[in-house]
C-alpha cells in the first residue's frame, strides 16, 4: 500500500536549513500566507532595497500570473509557488540561456524527487506525460550595489526574479465560472500513477526546488552551455512535432519544430523553409509531423 503523506503548511526553518546546508551563500526565506504575486512582492522588495539574493513563497496568491500575461490558478496550501530573486552581472552575455536553465532544474529536481517522462515545452514550461507541471516567470528589476552579499560589487548588477509555479496537488483546484478547467499534471498524481510508494511532502519539494535553483543560479556563468546541451539531448518535448508558434501581434505560423540554436531561439521548418523564434507561444498539434 502507498504511503501518502497529508499536504501541510511549508515549513520555513526546513527551507532555510536546506539552503544553508547546499549553499555557501546567506539567502532569507520568507512564507506568507497570502499575497497577490510572489514575483510582484518581490519585485518591490527590489525597489525598497531589500539585500539579494532572497527567496519567498506563498500559501496562496491571488494574482499570480504567468508568461505573457497569463493568470497563474492554484490552490491554497496545495501547490508550490515562489520567487527566487538573484543578483546577475549585467556585463554577462549568456542571460538568455536563463529560462531553459531554471527550467532544467526544476526537471531535474523532479526526476530525483523519482517523477519519470519529465520534459520542458519551449522556452521554459515543464511537461510530464504531455501535460505541464510546472512554469516559470522571469522578471527584472534595476538594483544599487549594496543591496548585493557579493564579493564582486565592482561589477553592475540587476536584479533577476525568478517565478515558478508547481502543480503539487491540483485533486482540489476549484475554479470559478469564467474559468477553464487546464489539462495539467501535478507532482501527487503523477507519483501515484506510477506507484510510488512514499510521497515526499511539500516542503521537502519546495526546499529541493529552491535548492537546485539556487545553485543554478551560483553556477549558472560556468554551466550554461552545459544546460542548452541538456536540453537538447534529454528534455526538448517539441522537437519533430507540428506546432503552432504564435507571435506577439497574434500572427499564427505552422510549422514542424526541429530544436533550437546557441541562443536558445526555436527554430521551425515553415514551408520547407527554417524560420527562427525568441518570443512566442508555442502550441504542440497532435499527429505526425510534415
Amino acid at each position: 500500500m502507498a504511503e501518502w503523506v497529508v499536504v501541510k503548511q511549508l515549513q520555513v526553518d526546513i527551507l532555510k536549513a536546506s539552503v544553508a546546508e547546499k549553499s555557501d551563500i546567506y539567502v532569507d526565506v520568507v512564507v506568507h500566507e497570502s499575497i497577490d504575486s510572489t514575483n510582484s512582492w518581490s519585485l518591490q522588495q527590489c525597489k525598497l532595497g531589500k539585500t539579494l539574493p532572497f527567496a519567498c513563497f506563498a500559501e496562496e496568491q491571488t494574482a499570480g500570473r504567468g508568461r505573457r500575461g497569463k493568470q497563474w490558478i492554484m490552490s491554497a496550501h496545495a501547490n508550490i509557488a515562489m520567487s527566487i530573486t538573484w543578483p546577475f552581472a549585467l556585463s554577462y552575455q549568456q542571460l538568455h540561456l536563463l529560462p531553459l536553465s531554471i527550467a532544467i532544474a526544476i526537471a531535474e529536481t523532479l526526476e530525483i524527487l523519482s517523477l519519470k517522462h519529465v520534459q520542458i515545452k519551449w522556452p521554459n514550461d515543464v511537461f510530464v506525460q504531455g501535460k505541464k507541471i510546472a512554469g516559470v516567470l522571469i522578471e527584472t528589476q534595476p538594483i544599487k550595489g549594496s543591496q548585493i552579499i557579493s564579493k564582486r560589487n565592482e561589477e553592475r548588477f540587476m536584479a533577476v526574479v525568478i517565478g515558478v509555479g508547481l502543480n503539487y496537488d491540483a485533486s482540489e483546484l476549484k475554479l470559478n465560472e469564467s474559468q477553464v478547467m487546464p489539462d495539467l499534471a501535478d507532482f501527487c498524481g503523477e507519483l501515484r500513477s506510477q506507484m510510488i510508494e512514499v510521497m515526499p511532502d511539500r516542503t521537502s519539494v519546495a526546499s529541493a526546488l529552491l535548492s537546485n535553483i539556487i545553485n543554478m543560479c551560483q553556477n549558472f556563468q560556468q554551466d550554461s552551455k552545459q544546460y542548452l546541451e541538456k536540453f537538447r539531448t534529454q528534455y526538448d518535448y517539441c522537437k519533430e512535432k507540428n506546432v503552432e508558434i504564435i507571435l506577439d501581434n497574434k500572427e499564427i505560423v505552422s510549422g514542424v519544430a526541429h530544436g533550437i540554436n546557441d541562443n536558445a531561439e526555436l527554430l521551425v521548418w515553415v514551408d520547407g523553409k527554417e524560420r527562427v523564434f525568441n518570443s512566442a507561444e508555442v502550441s504542440v498539434k497532435t499527429g505526425h509531423k510534415s
